[in-house]
């Protein structure tokens, strides 16, 4: 079975585009300010980024919720959620108001309650209120915004098992209803924690997460208006939980999660070629559970647990697409590729002070690193299995080039 999951990988990453590359960043913003959590739920409302609830390294779990000013990078506490603590709760926008609901309020284990109230936040008013409580009781959903509606997708049901459910809700009527389930793998129920999902181009695109057995890295496109969904390429990097997903620059963005490790990979989508491409590895420590927003066509993302414990760090990532960009990777050049003995080399023509090449491999995990001092280089690939690895070329956090290349 795993050996024929590589197989698919490995041809897989031979059909992707060695184009779509960007400019993208990470950047350490201000820490949240009330301590160390993960499983905190993110949302954005009326320009301003939110964190709310979650487990902190103690295991008690929090209803409070906390306002980021991107202007001047600084987190001021609000009102609390008036209702029970809670952790792996789903939240989105809607209408320029907050809305968060489900999550367990135990703080480690199935002994607590799992959660199906449901609240809208007014950031003008610094009020919740509560609405339509969802017909399920469910935590770590996936939940996003898409066409004026929210919805709810999958996670683990009141009875402890992975749901493959799918609510919808208006916030103009006030209601939700069931549209459909998740089909998930021929192998699989269906049903799907810790999943991730994000919108662009009117539809909704989710995948990752554990079913029954394996954690997974399949992602799929729901069109909410046909009540459809499609099998997408896989996500690159290994299957998991506990990852995020946002959209920027109308490109859905995903990495992190754990596989039983901790990753700290990030990828962009091509909803127009159904491609998956590199961008730069999170400078923080690798971590799961983390919240996530975006104000503006900025993505934040942190809190989180990492193998060091629970974290209350935070980041933006900047992506910077143009037409431009695309042409970058021809500044660099590698051969022989496929490579047969044991080394390559790396060309780049571009000027340059000092540079970084790191070989990744196809789950994101960085398996050598070295300085770029000659703007020709030898590479030993001594030691380094078969298959497929990025090379990637940065200057500090930034990539600037990416390829493809192919050891034998």
């Amino acid at each position: 079975m795993i050996k024929n999951l590589k197989t698919g990988f490995f041809f897989f990453f031979l059909s992707l585009s060695l184009c779509g590359y960007s400019s993208w960043k990470w950047t350490k913003v201000h820490a949240l300010d009330n301590g160390k959590r993960y499983e905190s739920t993110g949302f954005s409302a009326n320009g301003k980024g939110y964190v709310s609830c979650g487990v902190d390294t103690n295991n008690n779990c929090y209803n409070d919720l906390w306002e980021y000013d991107a202007a001047f990078d600084y987190w001021t506490q609000k009102v609390n959620l008036p209702a029970n603590y809670r952790r792996g709760a789903y939240g989105f926008e809607l209408n320029n108001q907050g809305y968060l609901g489900g999550g367990t309020s135990d703080p480690t284990s199935t002994l607590g309650t799992i959660l199906n109230d449901f609240w809208m936040y007014d950031p003008i008013l610094n009020t919740w209120t509560a609405k339509a409580v969802c017909p399920t009781a469910v935590y770590r959903a996936a939940s996003v915004n898409c066409n004026g509606k929210g919805y709810v997708m999958c996670g683990v049901s009141g009875s402890w098992g992975a749901s493959s459910d799918v609510y919808e809700y208006n916030p103009i009527i006030n209601s939700w209803v069931f549209k459909t389930t998740f089909p998930g793998l021929a192998s699989s129920s269906g049903g799907r924690d810790g999943g991730v999902a994000t919108s662009a181009n009117n539809k909704i695109y989710f995948g990752m997460g554990k079913d029954d057995s394996f954690f997974q890295n399949d992602w799929w496109e729901y069109n909410p208006t046909t009540n459809a969904w499609l099998q997408k390429s896989n996500f690159p990097g290994s299957g998991r939980t506990g990852a995020f997903a946002f959209t920027l620059n109308g490109m859905p963005c995903a990495g992190m999660g754990s596989d039983g490790s901790y990753n700290n990979d990030t990828w962009w989508y091509n909803t127009t070629t159904n491609t998956w491409n590199y961008t730069t590895s999170f400078s923080g420590a690798a971590r799961r559970g983390v919240a996530c927003f975006v104000i503006g066509n900025v993505g934040y993302m942190g809190t989180g647990k990492s193998g060091g414990g629970s974290k209350q760090d935070f980041y933006k990532l900047d992506a910077d697409v143009g037409i431009e960009d695309l042409e970058k990777n021809s500044y660099l050049t590698l051969y022989p590729n496929p490579v047969i003995g044991n080394e390559f080399t790396v060309q780049y023509t571009q000027p340059f002070n000092t540079l970084t090449i790191k070989l990744l491999s196809l789950d994101g995990k960085t398996v050598q690193t070295q300085e770029l001092t000659n703007a020709s280089q030898t590479i030993d690939r001594t030691g380094l299995s078969k298959g497929v690895y990025f090379v990637i070329i940065q200057n500090k956090q930034q990539v600037v080039a990416t390829k493809k290349i192919i050891l034998l």
